[in-house]
Order: C-alpha cells, then sequence, then structure tokens
C-alpha cells in the first residue's frame, strides 16, 4: 500500500538525518553537503521580552525570547546583537521599547464526511486570500479517511515555501496543544480563515496579543553605547542554573551568550551589563515528506537514497517478521 510505503521511508529518512544530527554530519552516512538544499541561513529576528501578556516567562525576567519557526528541524548556529554600554558598564542600557501584535487563527481541520474524502481542499482568508490550493494529484480526494496526513502535509509544506510573513503550525503553537487544528500566525489581521475539504467546513476568526520587544530603530539615540554581534552557547536545562547562578565565571556574558531551547522557543539569557536586541540563526528545516500520492521525493541529496531504501527495508523486515532475540537485539540498535 502506498501510505504504508510512505510511512517506512519518511522513518528511514528522519532516521538517516538523526545520525546525522548525532555526528555533526562528519560521518559517511550522511553530510552538510546532503541536506545543502533543508539548511536555511542567516535568519534574524528581533527577541520578545517577558510580560505579563506572555505569563509562561513572567518568572525569569532576566531572559527574552524567539518563537521557534514551523519548519524548523535542526538548530546549526546561532548568534545575538548585544548592546551595552562602555561607560556605565555595570547597568543595562535603557533603550525604549515597542509593542508588535501578533495575530492567530485556530482552525480545526474538517473531519468526517463520506468518499471521497479531502477533495478540493482550500483555505481561504478573508483578507489575504487564498492561502492553500491541492496539487492535480489529490485534488479528487481519497477513498480512506487515513489519508488525511498526506493533506496536512501538503498544506504545511506550501506554507513553508511560501514568501509570506504568514506561519502556519499544527496542533502546538507557544506551548499549547490545539487537537487537529492549524495555527495561522501572522503580523497583520487575515481576518475569517476558512478550511473547506470535501463537504466539510471549519472556520475561524483570528484574536491578537501584544508583545514588547526593543525599539532597535532608538539605539542610535544612546548616548554611550556600544552594538557587537557575538557568539551564543547553547546551555542544556538540567546545568542551566549552575552555568547562569553557581559558576559566575561560565554564565552568560558579552563574550558569550547563554541560550536554551525548548520544544517551542530559544531562550536567551541577558546579563546585567547588556540588553539583547537581535537573534540570528541558521537551521535546517523539515524535509519535504516523502509522498507516493503526491508524486514528491527524498529532498536530501541523490548519493544517499540508495541508503535511504536499504535502511527502509532493514525497518520494515523488522517491523513485520516474528521477533527473535537476534531480531529484537537489532531492532533497538537501529533505533538508538
Amino acid at each position: 500500500m502506498p501510505a504504508e510505503k510512505d510511512l517506512v521511508l519518511n522513518k528511514a529518512m528522519y532516521r538517516l538525518l538523526e545520525k546525522g544530527v548525532e555526528s555533526k554530519f562528519q560521518d559517511s552516512q550522511i553530510n552538510l553537503s546532503h541536506v545543502s538544499a533543508l539548511i536555511h541561513k542567516n535568519r534574524f529576528t528581533t527577541p520578545i521580552l517577558p510580560s505579563t501578556s506572555d505569563p509562561n516567562f513572567e518568572e525569569d525576567l532576566g531572559s527574552v525570547y524567539v518563537v521557534i519557526p514551523p519548519d524548523f528541524y535542526w538548530l546549526a548556529n546561532s548568534r545575538v546583537e548585544i548592546v551595552s554600554d562602555p561607560v556605565n558598564c555595570d547597568f543595562k542600557p535603557a533603550l525604549p521599547t515597542s509593542i508588535v501584535t501578533e495575530f492567530i487563527n485556530i482552525v480545526p481541520f474538517p473531519s468526517g464526511g463520506s468518499a471521497p474524502y479531502y477533495a478540493n481542499t482550500s483555505i481561504v482568508s478573508s483578507i489575504a486570500g487564498n492561502l492553500y490550493f491541492p496539487p492535480a494529484t489529490i485534488t479528487t480526494g481519497f477513498n480512506s479517511p487515513n489519508s488525511k496526513y498526506v493533506v496536512v502535509n501538503n498544506i504545511l509544506e506550501q506554507s513553508y515555501r511560501r514568501v509570506s510573513t504568514i506561519k502556519v503550525y499544527w496542533e502546538r503553537y507557544r506551548d499549547t496543544f490545539y487537537k487537529d487544528s492549524f495555527i495561522f500566525v501572522s503580523p497583520t489581521t487575515l481576518g475569517t480563515i476558512t478550511i473547506t475539504s470535501g463537504a466539510q467546513v471549519s472556520a475561524s476568526a483570528g484574536t491578537n496579543t501584544n508583545y514588547t520587544t526593543y525599539n532597535r530603530s532608538l539605539i542610535s539615540n544612546l548616548t554611550n553605547k556600544t552594538v557587537r554581534v557575538v557568539s551564543t552557547k547553547n546551555a542544556e536545562s538540567d546545568s542551566l542554573y549552575s552555568t547562569l547562578t553557581a559558576n559566575p565565571f561560565y554564565g552568560t556574558s558579552t563574550d558569550e551568550v547563554i541560550t536554551t531551547q525548548t520544544h517551542d522557543y530559544f531562550i536567551i539569557y541577558e546579563g546585567e551589563n547588556f540588553i539583547v536586541t537581535r537573534y540570528y540563526y541558521d537551521y535546517i528545516r523539515k524535509p519535504r515528506a516523502i509522498s507516493l500520492a503526491l508524486g514528491q521525493s527524498c529532498e536530501l541529496a541523490d548519493t544517499t537514497h540508495q541508503r535511504l531504501v536499504d535502511l527502509a527495508v532493514e525497518i520494515l523486515r523488522l517491523d513485520t517478521q516474528v521477533e527473535t532475540y537476534q531480531a529484537t537485539v537489532q531492532n533497538t540498535q537501529l533505533r538508538t
């Protein structure tokens, strides 16, 4: 069945990626040249300051944060822009802040109905217009409701490649889970977003929240200032306390800023004498799903394809045979 083939091929593809990440892409299995099409370089954003509008971060006002993009898979590198005062070197610069507004629409993906399922799926904003049209290969729909993942993946993958300020997440955003729903995030209102799939329709009007950021346009007005781009050091959560507090010589500093990463955020720790006004990062995005229904092949380099197929065959063999002790050992080794 095509769905089962897609499943095992995608498992193999992510397994190859994980092995590359674990070895920093230096071994013979996979290297950076194999994932060059997946690398996003020199992305940047303005960090958000914790405030009452964002209660998840109220307890730690010594940090700023960035929301991880929806197509993020692995952080390759990051830098930050910091501003310090060379005269009053023990204090943070008093840079004014500004307010940014975020609009989100949480729209459940339509379910139910009868075959053909998910035919002529479309997404329309009452303000921004058409946000999604299905490719011709799936316009007529599917015989089984279990093919929903093909449409969901295609919607996400189209949104990842669209040059737009609209970001699209699936089920999770800002530490909140929205079952079977898309989350559309935009700096401007999208009005009502309607998803039509087959005979089923769902729609949702947007809501908005204000967040506080440093006003970078006013950096030039500071009487005394030093503006630098410096490297970051990513700390594991279990060592964060000792890194920031217990060892005063190893904490965040103007030479190396401490960061950490959660499921949804990059968190950047400011020092007592500097602020962080921009975050630069390079990352490996999620690869396009291998899909026979959509005619989508693997985005990794051609030289990895035979290895991917061999790994998929091995995964399938271990998943379908009666497990003996040796097969169980091989299965464990393959997945760890």
